[in-house]
This record gives structure tokens, sequence and C-alpha cells, in this order.
């Protein structure tokens, strides 16, 4: 965070790889609804073999495994890259919508991820089907594969995190305490309530009362291997996005989109300022000559000048740490 301060960045902590671009699903409410346009596409299975070395080499210490609107189960390779991230030592985040975890998956998400995240927003199957464009038993589907994981990691007595994400949609938000009774019946150890990212007409069809309401429930369900988390603090008590007055903390991550683009900010891989270089067309090495080079840099400066356009802030937090404590230095960090 210093480095950054400063101008001198080191590697980012943790990379954001997604491995496909192209849904199965057609969820209404999808935020890259932009990048559905794009040809489908798949990292090449050479580079998946070869990028986990190449970030344990570079000191990256953690990398997301997701979708450029997409599903990262969908790719034939997710095998391969689970195992050689952790191969070489990297801690490794696992986020799907859980309907192709099945029983051939299930086992290199339990051995190899610290945590699998499952997107389910809703409790019933057709609030499911409402939220995710999809039949509604694809919810049973989702629900026992889940169920698997869960069963599979305490048979093995593996400590994979199974999460069961929640985020908040016109058409299931009265479903939240029934997915949260659930999750925990089928094992999850995690549930995750958020806000989504909504046109302001779909937002005031929440009753924001009634979906704390239900938060209070589900909390009455806790237990020591259940727990309820509430990511409230990027949004406003109205579920509006907080918006960082400077934005610092983009070089913490690196976003690897499917189709070679390599991002500086997670939240705006639409903006053809925000992209550093391309994997797949250039050489890998390309990424560390333009990291924190000046090119890098003057990204993040453009990024500073067009925080209007931010979908979110997924690093709103950190933003907030590093202007407090390495900008204003209020937590005086070197009187330890």
């Amino acid at each position: 965070m210093q480095g950054i301060v400063d101008g001198e960045l080191l590697p980012p902590v943790v990379v954001n790889w997604d491995l496909v671009l192209g849904c199965i699903y057609k969820c209404r409410w999808c935020m890259w609804r932009k990048r559905q346009k794009l040809p489908n596409s798949m990292v090449p299975p050479e580079l998946v073999r070869r990028i986990p070395k190449f970030l344990h080499d570079w000191g990256v210490k953690a990398c997301c495994l997701a979708g450029d609107w997409g599903d990262p189960t969908q790719h034939p390779d997710l095998p391969t890259a689970l195992r050689l991230l952790h191969y070489w030592n990297i801690d490794v985040g696992l986020t799907n919508n859980g309907f192709l975890l099945g029983e051939s998956l299930t086992p290199f998400a339990a051995h190899y991820t610290k945590f699998t995240g499952f997107s389910v927003d809703a409790g019933t199957a057709d609030s499911y089907a409402a939220v995710h464009n999809t039949p509604p038993e694809n919810f049973t589907v989702v629900i026992k594969n889940i169920e698997h994981l869960a069963n599979y990691a305490q048979r093995y007595s593996l400590p994979v995190q199974i999460g069961y994400k929640f985020l908040i949609f016109p058409e299931s938000y009265r479903t939240l305490y029934e997915a949260a009774r659930i999750a925990r019946e089928i094992g999850a150890r995690d549930f995750q309530i958020r806000p989504a990212h909504l046109p302001v007409s779909a937002t005031r069809k929440i009753n924001i009362d009634e979906v704390n309401e239900q938060i209070q429930r589900a909390r009455e369900l806790e237990t020591k291997s259940f727990r309820i988390f509430g990511i409230r603090h990027k949004f406003t008590p109205t579920f509006e996005k907080k918006q960082p007055e400077h934005c610092w903390a983009t070089p913490l991550t690196s976003t690897w989109c499917a189709d070679g683009k390599i991002v500086a900010c997670v939240d705006l891989r639409d903006e053809e300022y925000n992209t550093l270089c391309n994997y797949i067309t250039d050489e890998l090495d390309e990424v560390k000559r333009v990291w924190g080079s000046k090119k890098h840099l003057n990204i993040i400066r453009e990024l500073n000048q067009h925080l209007d356009n931010c979908k979110r802030c997924t690093n709103y937090m950190y933003n907030e740490i590093i202007e407090n404590a390495f900008v204003q230095d209020k937590m005086d960090v070197r009187l330890i």
C-alpha cells in the first residue's frame, strides 16, 4: 500500500482470472451486458498450463477464478488450473453459478480451493428462475451440487470455505431467510448477502425494511460452523453504491479477462482506457514490463478522472484504508 502511494508498484496480491467469456445463463440483471456482444472465447489450454507458474514467479499470492460474463466451470481445463495454482502455492478462490460443478469437478474444488462461492441469489426455484432466467429445476441441481461439495469436504476433513452468495434482487429478496436456512441445511459455511448493482427503478421495488428483518432472522441461524455476512460497507443504507474520492487500490489486484485483456480496475472491464496489455496476443513477460510503468500510472490517473463511470467499487474499503492509513497517516502506521 505504501508503494502504491509512492508510485512504486509491487506485483498484485491477487489476480482475478476470467477463464470464460460467454455464459450459459442469461441473468436478468447481469452487470456485464455490454460484454455479451463480444465473441465467446476461452483461455487457450497452453496458457492455462503456463500462467500458474508465471504468477508464482512474479510474486502473486492468490488467484480468484471467475467468468467474464461466463462461468469458470464451463472451461474444460478448470481442473488443470486449480491443480497447478495449488501446486505453485497460490491461494485459490472459485466463484461459480454451481450448475456445472458436478461430481467430476467437486474433488478439484474441495482439495485445491481456499473458498468456493456459489452465486445462487434466491431461496426458491421460482425466484431463482426469475433472477437467472433459467428453468426452475436448475435450482435443485445447484443446491445438490453445493451439498455434494460440502459432504465431500466433510468426508475428507478439508477446510474449503463453501459460500452461498445472495445478491438482493427485486424478484428474490423475499426468499432471503429461506435461502439462509437452505444454505445451513446443505452444509455451506458462509452465507453472503450483498446489494446488487441495479437501476434505481429496480432498487425501488425492494422493501429494505423487509430485507433487514430477514437478515435479522437469518442471523439466528448462525452457529460455529455457519456464518452470515452482510456486505454493506460498499453501499449506503438505501443500497446505493459508495464511491471513493480517490482511486488508490487497483494495483492490489490485476484482472485478466478471457479474451486476453488485462485491466487495471476489476469493475471497468468494458472501458478501453482501463486496458494494460493482452496476455494472449503479447508475450506473458509484457505483463511485468507494463506493470508499474508510466502507462500503468497514466491509466490510474485516467481512472480517477472517470470515477462517475464506476458500476460499483469492489475495492472501496481498501481505498479507505490507503487514504486513512498511508496518505493521511491517521493510524500512525510506523508507531507499532
